[in-house]
């Protein structure tokens, strides 16, 4: 299947992907302490049946991960998107806190599944005996899966569209598997990193590590995943200076380049930074690094002579926001 069929199933019936690279339960009177260290965003007030999308910082600052948080009554699961070593980096963490009372332990067993756009409802909505539509935008709940012992159903996206994560003790494959039926029905499809890609862009949610390369959280718009506005102390959290720079949308008719110049009346005043797959009867797009005060939508800039408008974000209308669930 072609990337612009599996970023046309995310944007108008469903799309599955695996979620993550690895997942780990954290556990223990002080797992609260080291979750809020290590999350970027706010967990202290998660509650158990909750979930947390954040970005994770290293110690400069600097974007390390990006994780899902599963909150139960005696354990955390995090899934993390980018790293191998998460478990190792937590349990460093932890003894250089002086926080003993943790446990983290790897769950190599495990598979996470992701389900997104407007028919993602449809997909896994057998997999509850209750309403689909009752399970609320950052809430789990269990469920069954065959060949499971341990299975939840969380709500919660990366484009905009509606969004679920199904976690097991079984392998990914397996999870495929059990949805591939409800999938086919609604003219779904498995998606892969280059429609995901140009699907998360286009609505600003962190791409790790394209997005951050070479800049700051908040010169990349990521601002509400790194744990800005937070009044306490938590790994790589800084003192946050107003960007001279940011990254903007860009549209083109002509194909976009990472590197190139952008201009406005023949000064250079950027570049492209990130670059989004080019989708049958669309414009290309990509992300653009560009200089105060031209870091705003609604602008005709040049790249290589040919224009390129600067647009607002989300750059789509996500056809979730209109159609209910049910």
């Amino acid at each position: 299947m072609s990337t612009s069929s599996e970023y046309f199933s995310l944007r108008r019936s469903a799309g599955v992907y695996a979620r993550g690279t690895t997942i780990h339960s954290i556990g223990g009177a002080g797992r609260e302490a080291l979750l809020s260290h290590v999350i970027a965003r706010p967990t202290e007030f998660a509650q158990p049946g909750s979930v947390v999308d954040s970005l994770v910082l290293d110690d400069a600052g600097k974007v390390a991960d990006f994780v899902l948080a599963v909150v139960d009554e005696d354990r955390t699961l995090v899934i993390s998107e980018h790293r191998d070593d998460t478990g190792d980096d937590m349990r460093a963490i932890a003894l250089e806190l002086g926080i003993h009372d943790v446990t983290i332990d790897d769950l190599p067993g495990w598979g996470a599944l992701a389900v997104e756009g407007p028919r993602a409802w449809e997909v896994v909505r057998a997999l509850t005996p209750d309403d689909i539509a009752s399970l609320l935008l950052n809430e789990w709940q269990s469920v069954e899966i065959p060949g499971a012992s341990v299975a939840l159903l969380a709500r919660t996206g990366t484009t905009a569209e509606y969004g679920y994560v199904v976690v097991a003790d079984a392998a990914s494959d397996v999870l495929i598997d059990t949805l591939r039926p409800s999938l086919a029905e609604v003219g779904g499809a498995l998606v892969g990193p280059e429609a995901l890609l140009r699907a998360r862009i286009e609505v600003n949610h962190p791409v790790v590590p394209d997005q951050f390369a070479g800049i700051a959280t908040l010169e990349a718009g990521a601002g509400w995943a790194a744990g800005v506005g937070r009044q306490d102390s938590y790994r790589g959290a800084g003192h946050p200076v107003p960007p001279q720079r940011r990254l903007v949308a860009v549209r083109s008719m002509r194909p976009l380049e990472h590197g190139r110049t952008v201009e406005a009346g023949g000064v250079p005043v950027g570049r492209i930074h990130l670059c989004a797959a080019e989708i049958d009867g669309e414009t290309s797009y990509a992300l653009a690094l560009l200089d105060a005060p031209f870091d705003v939508p609604g602008l005709d800039l040049t790249v290589d002579g040919e224009t390129a408008r600067t647009v607002s974000r989300p750059a789509v209308q996500p056809l979730s926001w209109t159609e209910p669930i049910g």
